[in-house]
Parts: structure tokens; sequence; C-alpha cells
């Protein structure tokens, strides 16, 4: 662990979740390889698709309606059915089907081994203070187990723009009726989860799991930790 700025006092722990808590990258691979493989194997509509062509699909939409960068799970369901669409599926159908597909995509995407060191920091930490969650992404936190360990969980989409936006952390520092600078982030990503955390006034923690050199980052957090685990030292000693 590795100290950057002086840390004020911390009255409730945020944390992201893809790639801070568990390791997300072979998830999220392996549930795109099963969406392709899904739709093409499912509908002919889409049997002439290849990750490629979602890819580019995905973008055009993106560009079309900027809104869909914010949200992971309406782009996704929008490029679903617009992918039927253009093969030919009436647009009524369409929508059916993509909403199905989606769903299913979802169970595919949460299928995520949470490993048992992130539960026992949760559950230690959970006795000092309040933990919630701030994510860009659409896990179901109750297939992963990790559902009862939060008092609050947003997630962005439906109006909420994506970290580092403000919108989350705004909203969030509301909901738990404190100050941002009270509010210690956890997460890996060194723009959504430290830059963002930092420009939105809360304390950041970056959990640098790739041995990235810290020297590189435009913003510093207030610490760096190699493991989650480091995160209990937040605990005073006699109440460990």
């Amino acid at each position: 662990m590795q100290f950057f700025r002086r840390l004020q006092d911390i009255r409730a722990i945020s944390f992201d979740l893809d790639d801070t808590l568990y390791d997300n990258r072979p998830v999220i691979e392996h549930a795109e390889q099963w969406m392709v493989e899904h739709m093409r194997d499912r509908y002919l509509a889409s049997a002439m698709y290849d990750r490629a062509s979602w890819l580019q699909l995905k973008h055009e939409l993106q560009h079309a309606d900027p809104s869909l960068k914010d949200d992971v799970s309406r782009c996704r369901i929008v490029m679903l059915e617009v992918g039927l669409q253009r093969g030919g599926m009436p647009a009524e159908t369409a929508k059916i089907e993509a909403q199905r597909c989606f769903a299913e995509f979802l169970e595919v995407r949460s299928q995520v081994a949470v490993p048992p060191e992130s539960i026992e920091v949760l559950k230690k930490l959970s006795r000092h203070f309040p933990l919630v969650v701030i994510t860009n992404g659409n896990v179901l936190l109750e297939r992963i187990g990790l559902e009862g360990h939060f008092k609050h969980v947003l997630k962005a989409g439906n109006g909420q723009r994506m970290k580092p936006a403000p919108d989350l952390f705004r909203l969030m520092a509301a909901r738990l009726e404190l100050q941002p600078q009270q509010i210690l982030h956890v997460g890996d990503d060194v723009t959504t989860d430290v830059f963002g955390a930092i420009r939105n006034g809360y304390q950041a923690a970056w959990i640098n799991n790739q041995g990235q050199d810290w020297r590189s980052l435009h913003t510093l957090p207030h610490l760096m930790l190699q493991d989650i685990r480091d995160l209990l030292t937040l605990i005073p000693e006699a109440q460990r």
C-alpha cells in the first residue's frame, strides 16, 4: 500500500465492481462470444453477424445516439433489436427477442466467481463503514453473492451518466447524506474511478491489480493498493 495524499476522515466506502472485487475480463469475453454464437444459432435474421459486425453496429448506434455510451444495458438491447430488424425480423418481434436475449446475456455475464478474500474484506469493513457500489456495469449482484453487502447500489444508465461524470458520485453522496470528501471510492480504473472520484470531491483508493506504473497517472489517488485486503488497515487497530 502506498499513500499519495493525506486521508481525511472516512465515513463510507464506495466500490467499483468489475476488475475491482473480481476479475471481470474472462467473464465478459466469454459473454460476448456467447452472444455472437447465440444470435447466430437461434435467429436466421442475425446469422450473418460475427463479433466484428456487432461491434460495428454498436459504434454506429452510439454515434447516432451518444447517450447509449452511458448505458451499457440499453445500448446492448438497442443493438440486438436493430440487428434483428436489419436481418428481416418484424420490428415488434425483434423488440421482444432482443429483450429475451439480453436477459439471457445478463445471466451469462453474471457468472462471476468473487474471490473469498473480497467477501472477507467486505464483511469486515461493513462492521465499521457503510458500503456502497458505484458502477458503470450491469452485473447482477444477486447472482454473484454480493447483494447483501451494500447499503446502496448505483449503476450508470436511466439518465445517469457513467463515471467519471459527476452524476453517480453526486447521487451517492446525497443518498448517504455525506459530503463527498467523507467517502472513499475504491476502483481499478485510473480514469473512471481515480480521476472520477478526485474530480468529484471523493477520496480515492486505486486497486492497481495490473502492475501499472503509478508515475503514468495524470491524477494520483490518495492511496494505491496491490491487494484489496490492504483496505482492512483502515479499520482502527483496536477494532480489528
